[in-house]
């Protein structure tokens, strides 16, 4: 898997054929698709990416 490619794009095959480079895509997560709720440390994996909010400590 290219290290650009969408996250919002893959079908189930390529997740599983791709499975160790995305886990390490969505670890420690900083943004969000507006399009499919999937989550990314980088934008430039996901169509529409927004940063998520830093979380709260209760």
């Amino acid at each position: 898997m290219k290290p650009d490619h969408r996250l919002c794009n893959l079908d189930k095959k390529e997740i599983e054929e791709n499975l160790p480079a995305i886990a390490e895509i969505v670890a420690k997560p900083k943004y969000i698709c507006q399009r499919c709720a999937r989550v990314s440390k980088k934008k430039r994996n996901l169509c529409k990416p927004k940063k998520l909010p830093s979380p709260s400590k209760d």
